[in-house]
């Protein structure tokens, strides 16, 4: 009987593109609400508020956006038909639709007009309003061309860029050069100058693949469509360029498409993906989730990106889940446990907007909003490719610590059928090794680690499990 240890060197992510037996110890089929990022495993943290009244009404909640003024950040939401900025310590409504809105889908821009900063807001079934963090109101005219039903905004080379008008699905368009009297309201010719005026352009050539989503990067305007992926190269009129690039994937939901540097992410059914300034396509990694889109929805996902790290929202059985991946280590994790009805990422925070209806501080405290953390995390089925040999369970080796007094770490130990709970004090210091005895055996094992009633506790990297092998003699 020979005496073996099986090692967790450093903890990863979720990985689920293959067959447990043939991942990596450090990656886990099944974990959630953990924390990996410097190698150890960490119960992570939840959500505070942060502002402490909920948004004002019962009606449903649509989309939650960070405004960055001058003066500083103003929080908006959309309830219902309703536009809502938290300003001066309250919530204030500043714009209704009248009669009322359909589909309730919006998309957001930040541009100066008359040199004051301002929020466009589309939503495909009324002209654009703009917010200029004191009132809001009707943005362009019929006069300057600029009062079309348009949902899709984005700002690129100064210019407003526009789609999704019910009227013309295929049609872009792009607003005057700013600067001698002219503003982004305006979208019509200027005889004086074609270079600055504005103007429209279709893209595509059939009528049933409409125009999805819009987003720019610094040398590009990104144009997404039901079945394909466009771009416009140039920086005025005269010289705009639009083309096809190659696409693989589905196309995503408009509001998670999120840019990184030259990069641009999305989150659809088939995996997270990336459009690089060349090509749009999934990610090397995309499989890493694949059991998990194939019991989710991604059709309203959310994303944002906060200090290197990408999150989107999804749907689980009619509840929400939130897909964390770590653009520096290329690791996934899922979060679960709240209602997410959207994010928005500013200045190294994520916000939430919450089931309470409360706008939140993501990564903060050990709760979300009072509510327990419950976190895993499931060490791949293994044989380790000897299934000829009986594993007998003897110890367990770690490390640990807790931002809590008088945590635990709770731990099944799979051997074979058996399973055995073990529960284990977090030690005082992180200098101290916990050795837990343990009994049973089988061909197969596996560990599942997690908290107990929302405690917090680290299991430092270099967890270590000693067992003895034997071979069957009867």
């Amino acid at each position: 009987m020979g005496r073996k240890a099986y090692r967790i060197d450093e903890f990863f992510g979720v990985d689920q593109s293959r067959n447990e037996n043939a991942i990596a110890p450090g990656m886990s089929a099944d974990a959630c609400n953990m924390d990996t990022e410097n190698g150890s495993l960490a119960v992570a943290k939840g959500y505070v508020r942060h502002i402490p009244e909920p948004v004002p009404g019962t009606e449903p909640l649509h989309r939650l956006y960070v405004h960055q003024r001058r003066e500083g950040e103003q929080c908006i939401a959309i309830a219902g038909d309703v536009i809502y900025a938290y300003r001066d310590g309250a919530w204030a409504a500043v714009y209704t639709y009248a009669p009322g809105l359909a589909e309730h889908r919006f998309d957001f821009a930040e541009a100066q007009i008359g040199g004051q900063d301002h929020l466009i807001i589309g939503c495909g079934e009324a002209q654009l309003v703009k917010y200029d963090g004191e009132t809001a109101s009707l943005f362009g005219s019929a006069e300057q061309l600029s009062d079309g039903h348009v949902l899709y905004l984005a700002m690129y080379r100064n210019r407003l860029f526009s789609a999704g008008d019910p009227e013309h699905p295929n049609r872009l368009y792009w607003s005057e050069l700013p600067g001698s009297g002219r503003s982004i309201e305006g979208w019509g010719p200027v005889e004086a100058s074609p270079n600055v005026e504005g103007g429209h352009t279709e893209v595509g050539d059939t009528g049933g693949d409409p125009i999805t989503g819009l987003a720019s990067l610094s040398n590009q305007l990104l144009i997404f469509k039901r079945h394909a992926v466009y771009r416009l190269l140039g920086d005025r009129p005269g010289n705009y360029i639009v083309e096809e690039v190659e696409a693989r994937g589905e196309r995503p939901a408009h509001t998670a498409i999120v840019p990184s540097g030259e990069a641009l992410y999305y989150l659809t059914g088939g995996g997270l993906c990336c459009f690089n300034g060349v090509s749009a396509a999934p990610l090397p990694d995309a499989r890493r989730i694949r059991t998990v889109l194939a019991g989710a929805a991604t059709e309203d996902s959310r994303g944002a990106l906060c200090r290197d790290k990408l999150y989107f929202t999804m749907e689980e059985a009619g509840k929400s889940a939130l897909v964390e991946y770590d653009l520096m280590r290329c690791t996934y994790m899922m979060r679960r446990g709240f209602t997410a009805h959207d994010l928005a990422a500013r200045g190294g925070t994520l916000y939430l907007l919450s089931g309470t209806r409360h706008v939140c501080r993501f990564g903060e405290g050990n709760t979300y909003d009072g509510a327990p953390i419950s976190a895993w995390w499931q060490t791949p089925l293994t044989d380790l490719y000897d299934k000829g040999a009986v594993k007998s369970m003897r110890e367990l080796y770690l490390r640990g610590s807790s931002e809590l007094p008088d945590s635990v770490i709770l731990m099944d130990m799979t051997a074979g059928r058996n399973t055995a709970t073990h529960r284990m004090r977090v030690p005082d210091t992180r200098a101290d090794v916990v050795e837990v005895p343990l009994t049973g055996e089988g061909r197969t094992f596996s560990m599942r680690f997690y908290n107990e009633a929302g405690g917090h506790f680290t299991l430092e990297a270099g967890v270590e499990l000693a067992f003895e092998e034997r071979r069957r003699t009867e």
